[in-house]
């Protein structure tokens, strides 16, 4: 009997020892199934837009303009201020402006080899436009081009890579300048007298820039003064079909044209200019 009673206690010591031991266990089980902890994927404050990605004909020595543009989401816009930027032209002269940056825009720069970069504004907000531009350097035609865009902001980044197919330079490039300048002239002379509250005329200063320069019938030129983007392309074909367009876009301001005009025939004495509808997009 003795032995038997202390079987017994041995018996509920061992079952009391085990149960302590596992309560903590259950205890746990109770509270979550899965105890793994996992990392939320913060969102994105904003989003770096960059147009156009790609650049399939440009040259050496010639100002290609990407057009920037930043998402903040809720945020809203600020006036657009930059630092010293520096504006390539073709030909090698520049234009300095000098300004500040608001700590609260977004901050863009640009980075690329065997080409000169400029960026300006360096600050945007919702709402404004950056331009960054791409200056091929000379020995560079049938190489491809990458530049790396970037956006910075209160602690966030966002990126993109956009690239320029470089070609052989026209033989007529010369020529294509010059007549080029004469259509911009004639188109802005008449936009100044017929649409004086847009403040655009000849008396700015102007720098250009060829685009699409290997197409063979349709010619594209682009000019820049510091407020505007004008557009000029013309048909080349026959004097019977010989029209010419230009656009202007406000450049810290517009993403697309906002105005467009047309020539109905650039041989014709008295020549016809009227206002279409803005074109959808800028040439690149």
């Amino acid at each position: 009997m003795k032995i038997s009673k202390k079987i017994f206690r041995l018996v509920c010591l061992s079952f009391l020892s085990g149960l302590l031991l596992i309560t903590p266990l259950l205890g746990g089980c109770e509270e979550t199934p899965d105890t793994t902890t996992t990392s939320e994927v913060k969102p994105m404050p904003f989003a770096l837009n960059v147009w156009p990605l790609h650049m399939d004909d440009a040259i050496e020595g010639a100002n290609y303009v990407f057009l920037v543009t930043v998402d903040y989401g809720t945020m809203e816009p600020k006036t657009t201020t930059t630092e010293d930027t520096t504006t390539a032209e073709t030909g090698g002269a520049t234009t300095e402006t000098t300004q500040t940056i608001d700590p609260n825009l977004a901050r863009i720069s640009a980075t690329a080899e065997n080409a000169y970069i400029s960026v300006g504004p360096k600050g945007i907000s919702e709402g404004y436009v950056a331009e960054v531009v791409v200056v091929p350097d000379e020995g560079t035609a049938g190489s491809i081009i990458r530049v790396r865009v970037k956006a910075e902001w209160q602690g966030y980044s966002d990126t993109e890579t956009i690239t320029l197919n470089v070609q052989e330079k026209p033989e007529s490039l010369e020529e294509l300048t010059s007549e080029a300048i004469s259509i911009r002239n004639t188109f802005i002379s008449w936009v100044a007298t017929n649409c004086p509250e847009l403040g655009i005329s000849l008396d700015e200063s102007w720098y250009g820039t060829v685009v699409y320069p290997n197409t063979v019938v349709i010619k594209y030129f682009l000019f820049f003064s510091e407020k505007w983007e004008v557009g000029i392309r013309w048909n080349t074909s026959t004097s019977s079909v010989d029209w010419a367009q230009m656009y202007i876009r406000l450049r810290t301001a517009q993403f697309t044209p906002s105005q467009s005009f047309e020539i109905d025939s650039l041989s014709a004495t008295n020549k016809n200019i009227y206002e279409i509808s803005p074109h959808s997009m800028v040439w690149r």
